[in-house]
């Protein structure tokens, strides 16, 4: 329960971090610079090739808490 309970709290702090963030513009990116989109649960910043075929809408860390079922 304390890893849950961690994990979540981190979750919070990243929220915190990154309220307000404004997005970042791919358009007005080379071509050939990697994507970058918000995390859906915590906005912040997820990084893609240009050629990945494959968009996740959540971080690395969100991720992992939604297929743990710790995020909603």
């Amino acid at each position: 329960m304390r890893g849950k309970q961690y994990a979540l709290a981190q979750l919070a702090k990243r929220r915190e971090s990154n309220l307000g963030k404004e997005p970042h513009d791919n358009s007005k990116d080379v071509v050939g610079m990697p994507m970058r989109f918000p995390c859906l649960a915590c906005n912040a910043d997820v990084v893609v090739p240009e050629n990945y075929i494959f968009k996740s809408d959540l971080c690395s860390e969100c991720q992992a808490l939604k297929s743990l079922g710790w995020l909603e």
